[in-house]
C-alpha cells in the first residue's frame, strides 16, 4: 500500500468504503454495497461511482474479474489514522493529542474496554516517565 498523499483527503463516505476494503481485503461493488446498505441506505450506482471516483482519486485499485470489478485499498489504514488524527488535533484541540484523548475517553458513542484503558495508562506513564 502506498503512503497517504496529502492531495488525497478521503470524504466521509470514502471512509466508509475503505473501513469495508481494509475489514474484506478485497470486494466487488455488490460486495462493498451490501456492507454499506447494512447500516445506511445508499444505492448501488452511488456505490460505483464513489469506487470510480475512489480510483481516479488514487485510494483503490481495482481488477476486472468477468464483468465484475473487485477493489481493494491502495492507502495505509494506519498511515491514514496518523494523518486524520494530526489534523483533528491541531484543527480542534490546539495540536493537543492528549485533550485529543481525553474527549474521545469521555464520549459517549464509544465504550473504551479494559485492554485499550491499560495501554492509554502505560502510555501515559511512559511520557511522563521521559519527562
Amino acid at each position: 500500500m502506498q503512503p497517504l498523499l496529502n492531495t488525497s483527503k478521503p470524504t466521509e463516505g470514502e471512509l466508509e468504503i475503505l473501513s469495508i476494503l481494509w475489514e474484506k481485503g478485497e470486494a466487488t461493488v455488490a460486495d462493498v454495497h451490501a456492507a454499506l446498505s447494512s447500516y445506511k441506505k445508499t444505492g448501488y450506482t452511488t456505490t460505483l461511482k464513489l469506487l470510480q471516483l475512489m480510483l481516479f482519486k488514487g485510494l483503490v485499485n481495482r481488477k476486472e474479474i468477468g464483468r465484475k470489478h473487485s477493489y481493494w485499498a491502495t492507502i495505509d489504514k494506519n498511515n491514514l489514522s496518523i494523518v486524520l488524527t494530526d489534523r483533528l488535533a491541531g484543527y480542534l484541540f490546539n495540536g493537543s493529542p492528549a485533550q485529543l484523548a481525553i474527549t474521545a475517553i469521555q464520549s459517549t458513542t464509544f465504550e473504551c474496554n479494559q485492554e485499550d484503558l491499560l495501554k492509554l495508562r502505560d502510555l501515559v506513564e511512559q511520557q511522563i516517565s521521559n519527562k
